[in-house]
């Protein structure tokens, strides 16, 4: 037991304390074995130290001497750490209690030192120590006097590396604590945005059903059952932020039935969507506003008939979803409607900057609406 004690306790303890507590059994039973296993390791260390340190001076030892004395030392120690680790627990280095902890620590330390060297005293002439007296009195006094300040240390430096432990798990708490607060709100931010878009959609609904009741009541009758169909489906699925693409182009068509019972025949649309794209995840209801600016901006404000297309392709790894219609294209330094901004904002939640929303004036006139997504499907 020499004034190596000290330096290269520092090193196993911090191997220690790397390992996380727990609190349950598992957690227990890991955190002996990362206990044993470390001090271990120390008491090989300062073996191999002695062992060589005695060649050194010629004054050979035999290596399993040498190894059974650390050995004990360190198994004492071992079994002092988990005692350290409940006291740092329960009066941790920090304010407002500090001092008082520093005098319980104080204390410790100092029990759990001569604890070591009583328990190391009594073991001594069975392992062959040196600096053994014919007593177990002599011995543990004879130590007292010679390595007793060179073991307090140890009992430190167990406390502060489970202080500084509890410090970066605390750190790491606070991170996955943000990020989930982080998705709860942008959880939240998206609902809010869906919400805002169902009233706008059910608003125009009605509001054709409410034209048809003067002239067409069997008609109204019908788009009144497919609004409810819609409402039903839309209601079903308010918790999903993705479906299918062929979930989302269903819904529209009997958005687009509705809406043509409303403009008859000066409507008229296509949707050209392959089969093989409809797994493709898309986000809920996002062609929809797309559409219905469509046809409220382009072929709402025009007197003869107008076109419609909602369109789909894969480039590579993206989806690129497109609704374009031949309106009037859109009027210079023209603000960004409710229904678009939100759609941007949807977008920009779900995916990042792994998105694109676009709105432009065609050049054979009418506006392009254009979204690239990740390619993803449901499988």
């Amino acid at each position: 037991m020499g004034g190596s004690t000290a330096g290269g306790t520092l090193v196993s303890e911090e191997h220690v304390m790397a390992t996380p507590v727990g609190d349950n059994g598992s957690g227990i039973g890991r955190r002996g074995v990362a206990i044993l296993g470390a001090w271990t390791l120390v008491a090989m260390l300062f073996a191999g130290q002695a062992w060589f340190a005695a060649q050194e001076r010629g004054e050979p030892v035999a290596w399993t001497r040498a190894s059974a004395i650390w050995l004990v030392w360190a198994a004492v120690w071992a079994a002092l750490t988990p005692i350290a680790l409940r006291l740092e627990a329960r009066f941790p280095l920090q304010r407002p209690h500090l001092l008082a902890a520093l005098a319980v620590h104080g204390v410790a330390s100092a029990a759990c030192a001569l604890i070591n060297l009583a328990l190391f005293a009594l073991a001594a002439p069975v392992i062959g120590a040196t600096q053994v007296e014919p007593t177990w009195l002599g011995t543990f006094s004879r130590l007292l006097g010679t390595t007793f300040l060179l073991n307090l240390p140890v009992y430190w430096l167990i406390v502060a590396a489970a202080h500084v432990e509890r410090l970066v798990r605390a750190a790491r708490e606070e991170d996955r604590r943000r990020l989930r607060l982080e998705a709860q709100l942008a959880d939240a931010r998206l609902q809010t945005l869906r919400t805002q878009l169902q009233p706008h959609f059910l608003f125009n609904a009605l509001n054709t059903i409410s034209v048809l009741m003067h002239e067409n009541v069997d008609a109204a009758d019908r788009i009144l059952l497919q609004l409810s169909a819609l409402l039903r489906r839309s209601l079903d699925s308010t918790e999903a932020h993705e479906v299918t693409l062929g979930e989302e182009i269903g819904f529209l068509e009997s958005y687009l039935e509705i809406e043509q019972a409303r403009f008859g025949e000066r409507l008229s649309y296509r949707i050209l969507v392959p089969d093989q794209l409809l797994e493709a995840r898309v986000p809920n209801l996002i062609l929809q506003p797309l559409v219905e600016n469509a046809l409220r901006h382009g072929l709402a404000t025009r007197a003869g008939p107008g076109r419609v297309e909602i369109k789909a392709d894969r480039r590579g790894d993206s989806l690129l979803l497109c609704v374009v219609d031949d309106g009037r294209g859109l009027p210079p330094a023209t603000t960004e409607r409710v229904g678009l901004t939100n759609t941007r904002a949807r977008l920009r939640l779900l995916y990042a900057d792994r998105q694109r929303f676009e709105v432009r004036n065609s050049d054979d006139g009418g506006v392009i609406a254009q979204i690239d997504l990740p390619w993803r499907t449901v499988a």
